[in-house]
């Protein structure tokens, strides 16, 4: 979708990411982004979809 105004286009995406996602902030220590980002190319994902997987499959074995 074009926006001519870049701050409409924002506000769109914003909304848009309100309404369809809840967000989670996650800290790690120095050096473990890059870590997990390298899995995460690895096995062909996004960081989040990724830490995402990691964590539902850890709940599903408990």
């Amino acid at each position: 979708m074009a926006f001519a105004d870049k701050k409409a286009a924002f506000a769109y995406v914003n909304e848009y990411q309100k309404e369809k996602y809840d967000r989670i902030t996650v800290m790690a220590g120095k050096g473990k982004k890059a870590e997990y980002q390298a899995a995460a190319k690895a096995a062909g994902m996004s960081l989040s979809a990724f830490i995402e997987m990691c964590v539902d499959e850890k709940i599903s074995k408990e």
